[in-house]
């Protein structure tokens, strides 16, 4: 009986640190990604470029506006005169074991964007959620960028 505890508790303390390491955004360092990122005008997030004049931009996960009860986000890639494309996906973290992931996927001309929602499932008195969004832009020529952004929220 000790036995099979001992092991649960291994297997919940691993799963934990998996969860954990999947919430950090993977690519460049932050010194790359700090000289390749210029601020937005009027956005309240930032657009990294990649390839030949491209860019890329997640915004931070908030509550929606025009869905009660929901956490969007927003990812945009930009290319002159190709073919570009973006994959995003929402996670919402510290709820339960495992993170619930969703991710949207798009193909364009020029420009993409996708919207991706989660339903918030914070309840009052629970401390925020955290809800962490990572992108993958893409141009025709196969170059690429990561981005990515996090919030806690209380909905």
């Amino acid at each position: 009986m000790k036995r099979g505890i001992s092991i649960l508790l291994i297997l919940i303390a691993l799963s934990m640190l998996v969860a954990r390491s999947s919430a950090i955004p993977q690519g460049a360092s932050l010194s790359q990604a700090q000289s390749r990122t210029q601020k937005l005008s009027g956005a309240t997030s930032e657009k990294t470029s990649f390839g030949i004049n491209c860019d890329g931009r997640t915004d931070l996960p908030h509550i929606s506006t025009h869905f009660p009860n929901t956490v969007n986000v927003t990812a945009i890639t930009e290319c002159p005169n190709q073919e570009v494309y973006i994959t995003t996906s929402i996670s919402r973290h510290g709820w339960w074991i495992f993170p619930e992931t969703k991710s949207v996927s798009k193909k364009g001309f020029q420009k993409v964007s996708v919207n991706v929602s989660l339903p918030c499932k914070w309840k009052r008195g629970d401390p925020p959620i955290l809800y962490v969004v990572k992108s993958s832009h893409r141009d025709a020529a196969g170059a690429s960028v990561p981005t990515g952004r996090s919030e806690k929220l209380d909905c």
